[in-house]
């Protein structure tokens, strides 16, 4: 597969997709994940990929999405692992993921799997998936991200940065009183065992 081919095509298809502010974003992940992947030694291109696929169908109508999601949940081993991913606020990124791969063909495990989770995460989600999770946190645009907070997070070792992420997304949901996804929760207690999920 060519990862940078595939990235100038949904690159060029963003513009009719997605309004410019979702377009501008998808642009700005792609970005910081090409730079995080190089950092890390993985194909930049896989996360640039990534990055513009992460929100590629946030924007359809939500049966649209939600017949995508409902491919890539039945791809699942553990068809559990789907209940969150089908809620309508995250389910754009498993409907991306299937779309890839019904669409484009894209069959790269680990790529799809960073799209799809990329909005609550995962426990023993590969470097791909962390890199796009915490470059949909942090890239320049979120104007939520105080940019202190945004350099040392890139500048910690990847694991690091996941879990400095998570406290970030855990304390901006608790302050706006906003539910956390359960396997955001579960994703946090895996990086901090000990520490009740509540």
């Amino acid at each position: 597969m060519d990862y940078a081919e595939l990235s100038r095509i949904l690159d060029a298809s963003l513009d009719d997709r997605l309004s410019p502010g979702r377009a501008a974003h998808s642009r700005r992940v792609a970005e910081m994940s090409a730079s995080l992947c190089a950092r890390e030694g993985l194909d930049p291109e896989r996360g640039r990929l990534a990055g513009l696929a992460h929100d590629f169908c946030k924007e359809l109508p939500k049966g649209e999405q939600r017949e995508l999601a409902a491919i890539y949940a039945r791809g699942l081993a553990d068809a559990s692992d789907s209940s969150t991913l089908m809620a309508d606020k995250v389910m754009h990124g498993p409907a991306a993921s299937a779309l890839l791969a019904r669409d484009y063909g894209v069959s790269d495990r680990e790529l799809l799997e960073a799209v799809a989770v990329h909005t609550v995460g995962k426990p023993g989600m590969g470097s791909l998936a962390v890199i796009v999770y915490c470059s949909d946190k942090l890239e320049p645009g979120r104007e939520r991200i105080d940019s202190s907070y945004r350099e040392r997070c890139l500048g910690l070792p990847l694991r690091d940065m996941l879990l400095a992420v998570i406290e970030g997304v855990l304390r901006w949901m608790r302050s706006q009183g906003k539910a956390v996804a359960p396997e955001t929760l579960i994703l946090y207690s895996s990086l901090t065992p000990g520490t009740p999920t509540k």
